[in-house]
């Protein structure tokens, strides 16, 4: 069931919004959103639309007083921001390229406004190969600007929407858009810790591209 709570102290009521207090307690970003009392507030109509690590890097970050509604990043009275509408949420789809003797398929899935799951598989032919699992996240500044890359198909420059994964010292990013006259979804990897298979770059790899 969706909820509405608030994180912090709530600094403004929406029309027509009902909010449910949680707890001032901080806690580990694995499992928990942090909250600090006495502070600026970050309201959320519903936290299911929201991953933990999206709104943890919020708080890190220093962002306060704004609102997350719905497909909606609230700055200020005046400032409204739209979450990415690509990749689609809730719809799978399945993304593949070769270079060579190596070839990468890619599986995502938007959950929410600001997670993907993900699955990647490399291989090497006759070689070796190479798979992993995860979920990926946009950064809490998103706004500041998309990313631009190039299709390896056409040369066309397109805009894309970044979704991340870090750990420890492996990373793992994936650039997703569309060019204007094209339906099909693209696709760039940025990712290393792949066991055996080099680390992939922008420009080391060809453009993934919807099936």
């Amino acid at each position: 069931m969706k909820q509405t709570f608030n994180i912090l102290l709530i600094f403004f009521t929406l029309v027509s919004c009902q909010t449910n207090k949680a707890d001032n307690t901080e806690i580990g970003i694995s499992n928990e959103v942090k909250t600090k009392k006495n502070d600026d507030s970050i309201f959320i109509k519903d936290s299911s639309d929201y991953s933990i690590r999206f709104l943890n890097s919020m708080i890190e970050l220093g962002m306060n007083n704004v609102s997350l509604v719905d497909s909606f990043l609230i700055l200020s009275s005046r400032d409204t921001v739209t979450f990415p509408q690509i990749p689609e949420i809730g719809k799978k789809t399945i993304l593949t390229a070769k270079k060579d003797e190596f070839a990468i398929a890619l599986t995502i899935k938007r959950i929410n406004q600001t997670t993907i799951d993900y699955k990647i598989e490399m291989v090497e032919i006759g070689n070796t190969s190479y798979n992993y699992k995860g979920q990926a996240d946009l950064m809490p500044r998103f706004y500041l600007g998309s990313e631009t890359d190039e299709s390896s198909l056409t040369g066309i420059s397109y805009l894309s929407t970044e979704f991340s994964n870090n750990h420890d010292s492996c990373y793992t990013y994936i650039r997703l858009g569309k060019e204007d006259s094209m339906p099909y979804l693209l696709g760039k990897i940025i990712k290393n810790c792949n066991g055996k298979i080099k680390n992939i770059g922008i420009d080391n790899f060809s453009t993934l591209v919807e099936k």
